[in-house]
């Protein structure tokens, strides 16, 4: 399998769809996940992806969803 490096990756992102669809603002969304503002509209625009594509490619070549590979505890909070 070919390199690519992640300016060759086309990327569009659906966080705003999703966001928008349960009705968060890009602040509120900001909030609750624990990033800052400018984080979702940098996703929400296809920038800054590099380390969440390049985990989304180790799914790839394991086979495996990205919800398996990491362990999410429901009363994990995020760190701010």
């Amino acid at each position: 399998m070919p390199k690519e490096k992640d300016e060759d990756l086309k990327v569009i992102s659906k966080l705003s769809e999703y966001r928008k669809l349960k009705g968060l603002s890009q602040d509120e969304l900001a909030r609750v996940s624990g990033l800052t503002k400018t984080t979702i509209q940098n996703w929400e625009n296809g920038r800054n992806l590099g380390a969440v594509l390049r985990v989304l490619k180790v799914c790839q070549e394991l086979d495996v969803d990205i919800r398996d590979l990491f362990q999410v505890n429901e009363s994990t909070e995020a760190q701010t």
